[in-house]
C-alpha cells in the first residue's frame, strides 16, 4: 500500500493467540506496530487498496462455545484501530467447511468483486480451498461462494505429514487470468498450484 508492505502474523503467547503487523519498504528493516486484533483472532488478510479512504481487514475471531470460527470483516482509518466489525461467512452443516473458515492471502480484485481465496475444515480436521466473491464497494456484501472447494488434498505430501489432510494459503502472485497460489501442505512443506481467476468465479 503506497511505499509500504504490511505483514500481518498470528502472534502467540502465554495470554492468547492475536493478530500482529508489521511494515518495511526494503525488506531488511521492520517496523512492529504491536497487536491489531486481540486474543482470540487469527487468519487476517488487509485488502490491497482502500475504499473511500478506509482500510479493509478480513479476520477469523474464535469462540467455540458460542457462535463459531468464522470469517468477520473490519474498517480502519489508519490500519492500527480496527472496528464495525460483520460477521461474513460462517461455517456450513455437512459440507466441505462445516468446522472452521478463515481468510487467506489478500482479496484480489477483479471486474465481478473482491475474490478472496479462504480455507474451510470440518470435523475430520480436513482442510481445503475455497472462494468468497465480495462486492467491490461495499466488501460485507457476499455475491458467491464456492459451494465444492476449488483444491482438496489429494497428493500424498498434501495427506502426510506433520498435521495431515490440509491444503492451507497465505499468498499469491497474479499476472493477468493466471494465479499462483502458495499453499503449505499438511504443515510440512510449502507448494504451488495454478489456477484462473475466470475458472474459479464461473465456479461460484
Amino acid at each position: 500500500i503506497g511505499e509500504d508492505y504490511y505483514l500481518t502474523y498470528t502472534a502467540v503467547s502465554v495470554n492468547g493467540v492475536g493478530v500482529g503487523l508489521r511494515s518495511t519498504r526494503n525488506w531488511r528493516h521492520f517496523t512492529r506496530h504491536g497487536l491489531i486484533f486481540p486474543p482470540h483472532n487469527k487468519d487476517c488478510a488487509i485488502f490491497t487498496e482502500t475504499l473511500s479512504g478506509v482500510f479493509f481487514a478480513l479476520h477469523r475471531p474464535s469462540s467455540p462455545q458460542i457462535g463459531g470460527n468464522f470469517i468477520w470483516l473490519a474498517e480502519s482509518p489508519d490500519l492500527r484501530h480496527w472496528g464495525n466489525h460483520r460477521c461474513l461467512a460462517r461455517t456450513r452443516l455437512g459440507m466441505w467447511d462445516s468446522a472452521r473458515v478463515g481468510a487467506g492471502a489478500a482479496p484480489i480484485r477483479t471486474a465481478w468483486g473482491w475474490l478472496e481465496i479462504y480455507h474451510g475444515a470440518n470435523a475430520q480436521h480436513r482442510y481445503c480451498l475455497g472462494a468468497l466473491l465480495l462486492d467491490l464497494d461495499e466488501p460485507w456484501r457476499v455475491l458467491a461462494r464456492s459451494q465444492e472447494p476449488i483444491m482438496e488434498p489429494v497428493a500424498a505430501y498434501e495427506r502426510e505429514g506433520f498435521f495431515g489432510n490440509v491444503v492451507f494459503t497465505n499468498g499469491h502472485v497474479t499476472d493477468g487470468d493466471e494465479l499462483t497460489l502458495y499453499y503449505g501442505a499438511s504443515d510440512s512443506v510449502i507448494c504451488g498450484a495454478r489456477f484462473s481467476i475466470r475458472e474459479i468465479l464461473a465456479s461460484l
